[in-house]
């Protein structure tokens, strides 16, 4: 029932892009969801806020092995406590946009697979490692990767 309903809900919402050839439907899916993934990470992570937090964990760690050079074990599990809780809050700001990524791939794999299972993408042209003929799997991956690169360097990330 879930599983149906779920189907029922993304041909909805890619329906127009499901007119078009599965690899050109496909390319358009991929590059809509790495968008919506940079999105997700540019809103959710505070960018200035994790590059204070590694420029402190990588100030901590100097101060840890200084400290331990020394013979200084006190200072040194100090300066590794305060390491700990800036490591801590460095995942936690990465971690709203991963849960949110999850959910949306975990949602939206499951349908691009049921849709695109079958399919097999061939270039005019062999990709190095990768060949000229390959699985929508291959061709999500590439295309994200493709389409992510791009973006982000166009949005400045």
């Amino acid at each position: 029932m879930i599983v149906e309903t779920l189907i029922s809900f993304f041909d909805f919402v890619f329906s127009p892009f499901l007119i078009l050839k599965p690899h050109l439907s496909l390319f358009l899916i991929s590059s809509l969801i790495t968008l919506l993934v940079i999105l997700i990470n540019k809103f959710c992570v505070d960018k200035k806020k994790v590059e204070e937090l590694k420029k402190k964990m990588e100030e901590l760690r100097i101060k840890v092995a200084n400290a331990q050079k020394l013979g200084n074990l006190e200072e040194a599990n100090k300066f590794l406590n305060e390491l700990l809780k800036t490591n801590t809050e460095h995942l936690r700001q990465s971690l709203k946009a991963l849960l949110l990524t999850l959910v949306l791939i975990s949602l939206v794999f499951p349908w691009i697979k049921y849709r695109y299972g079958g399919m097999s993408v061939s270039l005019p042209f062999n990709l190095p490692l990768i060949g000229s003929s390959f699985s929508w799997f291959i061709w999500y991956a590439l295309v994200s990767f493709m389409v992510g690169w791009i973006l982000r360097k166009l949005l400045g990330g």
